[in-house]
């Protein structure tokens, strides 16, 4: 387990935050976040966007124009024919609708009382998502609602999940409400805030969670310059971290056993004639006692991936019956494969792979248990997440892409990619250990990794836009594996 920094060395680490950071804060309303983000922004020189006010401008239009917050489809058009801009104000985001700024509008009790029946809808939150994202691609930004972390920035550079007693945030916003003139009661406050909480948390779509990376925060006896320095402390703790991992290739290179050095050799010659592509951070030298953990589309991707890489010992979890018959066995054993056996909870190789990791090894392992259709990853299987709980080692996620159409010299429609992501250090187990039960908390790490295999998804077509031909082979794909298989697993 990684070494936490301590406040002084946070602190030392002025320079920590990169400017295309993104830092994402979630919490449940009247917790700080508005008020944290804002100062975060200007103390960080990044853009504040307040997705709360982007879902209250659209509710604050369905109230105008008469609309059911019901109405999904109603609450649709009237986003899709908006210019929504954010602009930076004094003390809260500057909301503009059409040309008008809103954002008094917005903060009503009228708009209090529907907007989470407004932000529930999928489709709504998908579409806000989408221009949410636009934001952040225009550079560094910090970014505050209810799933900003698990759902709209799973790889964010820092996530911060305040929370606050029921009665502290019911105190905080009676005191914004009496600030703006607007008449409210303490005992109403708070009961409008428990039914707000009640449905946050239990909506169908993104409901308001803690993310399993992110830091909390307990904000309910901070005063405002404490919650804003321990937040902006927090934002550093990732790249003050990361500022520490040794990704020198040379340096790593020298340190791999001769078995190793044979393999890469052999096999990255074979990745280099079929066109491979190495994505993201500099991934060939991954930091020792880390689980890898790539999606799943073809028989290559096992030694497409291994070939990137530059650090061993690494373990990987093989299915069981690759080791069918003394050849295989002892080749798989040379190469530090465990067996698993993935017909339900193989303990032995789940021990075995904890041992690797509480050693320093390595593990690379596919989450979703088997070969899945290209451009439609998951479900994730339990083991990634029993192991993360286990171990408390960080993931080091990788998109593998085009390894189903490979050929020599690359396949110019259907780019070979190994894509890597950031280390995601799972700040929160703690907390959400504490608070629900283990397979919950499985279940957690399990959708966040979902969500960072689609975002790194999403950048590699951003980067290089799936062809035609690619669209092609995800359909047939598809077609071909429901014959097989009508219940929807592939392999």
């Amino acid at each position: 387990m990684e070494r936490l920094p301590s406040v002084v060395e946070l602190r030392a680490a002025s320079d920590a935050v990169p400017a295309d950071a993104v830092v994402a804060i979630d919490g449940p309303a009247g917790s700080g976040k508005s008020t944290t983000a804002r100062a975060l922004a200007r103390r960080l020189q990044l853009v504040y966007v307040d997705t709360g006010a982007m879902y209250r401008a659209l509710t604050r239009a369905a109230l105008e124009a008469a609309a059911d917050p019901a109405d999904e489809a109603a609450l649709c058009r009237l986003l899709d024919g908006a210019d929504l801009r954010l602009r930076p104000g004094d003390k809260e985001a500057q909301v503009v609708w059409n040309g008008r700024d809103v954002s008094q509008a917005i903060r009503t009790p009228a708009v209090d009382a529907a907007v989470s029946a407004v932000s529930a809808h999928g489709e709504v939150r998908r579409r806000m998502v989408e221009r949410q994202r636009e934001f952040a691609r225009r550079g560094g930004v910090v970014m505050e609602g209810r799933d900003i972390g698990s759902v709209v920035f799973p790889l964010a550079t820092a996530k911060l999940y305040l929370d606050a007693t029921l009665s502290a945030r019911a105190e905080r916003r009676w005191r914004q409400q009496r600030e703006r003139g607007q008449a409210a009661e303490r005992e109403a406050v708070q009961r409008d805030l428990a039914e707000r909480d009640r449905l946050d948390s239990g909506r169908a779509e993104s409901p308001l969670a803690i993310s399993p990376d992110a830091l909390v925060i307990d904000t309910s006896r901070l005063s405002l310059e404490q919650q804003i320095e321990e937040a902006a402390l927090a934002c550093r703790i990732n790249p003050w971290l990361d500022a520490r991992v040794d990704w020198d290739a040379a340096r790593a290179w020298r340190a791999l056993p001769a078995k190793y050095r044979l393999f890469y050799n052999a096999v990255a010659p074979v990745g280099a004639l079929v066109g491979l592509r190495v994505a993201g951070r500099p991934a060939p030298t991954v930091p020792p006692g880390v689980i890898l953990a790539s999606n799943h589309i073809s028989w290559f991707d096992p030694p497409l991936v291994g070939s990137t890489f530059r650090r061993g010992p690494v373990r990987t979890l093989a299915k069981r019956e690759l080791f069918a018959g003394p050849i295989a066995r002892a080749f798989f054993r040379w190469l530090d494969a465990i067996p698993i056996d993935r017909r339900g909870y193989d303990a032995a190789a789940f021990a075995a792979a904890g041992a690797a990791l509480a050693a320093g090894q390595n593990l690379l392992l596919f989450p979703e248990g088997t070969r899945r259709r290209i451009g439609e990853p998951g479900p994730i299987k339990g083991g990634l997440g029993i192991l993360a709980q286990e171990t408390r080692a960080p993931i080091l996620p990788i998109f593998v892409r085009g390894t189903r159409a490979l050929a020599f010299g690359g396949n110019p429609q259907s780019p070979l990619e190994i894509r890597y992501g950031p280390l995601v250090r799972l700040h929160a187990l703690d907390r959400l250990l504490r608070d629900h039960d283990r397979r919950e908390v499985t279940e957690r790490i399990g959708a966040l990794f979902l969500g960072i295999l689609r975002e790194l998804e999403a950048r590699s077509y951003a980067a290089t836009p799936e062809s035609e031909y690619e669209r092609r082979l995800r359909l047939a794909q598809g077609r071909r594996d429901r014959r097989r298989n009508p219940f929807g697993e592939t392999g």
